[in-house]
């Protein structure tokens, strides 16, 4: 039957949100076989043509690649059912990493926020987040698993004393947790604890722990260490110096 209405090539890749030069691609892998016009060889899509070609796209957006679409002509639907049931599953994967995306996405969010809360350099009485500050032992591959996943597990501690001394540590998690360097549960009584923002110089020049404790002095605190989880790393400012930041508590 003589198709009444045929489509250029401009407008069938129009109607299937594809460029133009996908449905030629599509036709030389033999996915597709549109008729030419006689007096000028241009493609003609008829309707029926356009929905073959739909039927393409639709597998190529759900990630069949063009090679298992070449014998597409030929499947039966058993095995277009199969392919359907491989497809789901990688959907399913995907759709898995995406929520996973999207929950660190929300949880570096928060980060944020917290960091934008204490850049004016708030320094307010507050118990310590952290609940437990393990060796970082570097011979762990599960530890920068953990770490690139979730990397607010890294975390800092510095002693009053030596202020210049960054020691790399795990937080809140039982991965490396054989050797703890800090507990929240082990503060002697009448302990008290200053939130604030630690920046640390991403060149390795140094951070503000020293005046932060020079600070939490300031405030009436004899300081005992600082310890701290990575927030981001950024411009405090535009034009400004990059640091490494991270919420952090002074305990007294």
């Amino acid at each position: 039957m003589e198709p009444t209405i045929c489509y250029d090539i401009k407008d069938a890749a129009r109607y299937l949100d594809v460029a133009p030069s996908t449905l030629r691609y599509w036709e030389s892998a033999g996915l597709l076989r549109p008729e030419r016009n006689a007096a000028n060889d241009y493609r003609r899509y008829s309707v029926r043509e356009l929905i073959d070609a739909g039927e393409v796209a639709f597998y190529r957006k759900l990630g069949v690649s063009v090679k298992d679409l070449k014998a597409y002509r030929d499947l039966t639907v058993k095995e277009i059912d199969g392919i359907l049931d491989r497809t789901a599953e990688d959907i399913e994967c995907r759709i898995a990493d995406l929520e996973s995306m999207r929950e660190q996405i929300e949880r570096q969010r928060q980060l944020n926020a917290c960091t934008e809360e204490l850049l004016p350099d708030t320094m307010r009485h507050a118990m310590a987040g952290i609940e437990r500050m393990a060796a970082l032992d570097y011979s762990q591959a599960d530890i920068w698993q953990v770490l690139v996943r979730e990397p607010w597990r890294y975390g800092v501690l510095i002693e009053a004393a030596h202020p210049e001394a960054i020691v790399e540590t795990v937080v809140d998690t039982p991965v490396g947790s054989g050797q703890a360097l800090w507990k929240r549960e082990d503060l002697a009584p009448g302990s008290q604890c200053l939130e604030c923002l630690l920046r640390v110089d991403v060149e390795g020049d140094g951070s503000t722990a020293r005046q932060l404790f020079s600070r939490a002095k300031a405030q009436g605190l004899d300081p005992i260490a600082l310890v701290g989880s990575y927030l981001l790393t950024a411009l405090e400012e535009p034009g400004g110096k990059r640091w490494d930041f991270y919420h952090a508590w002074i305990i007294g």
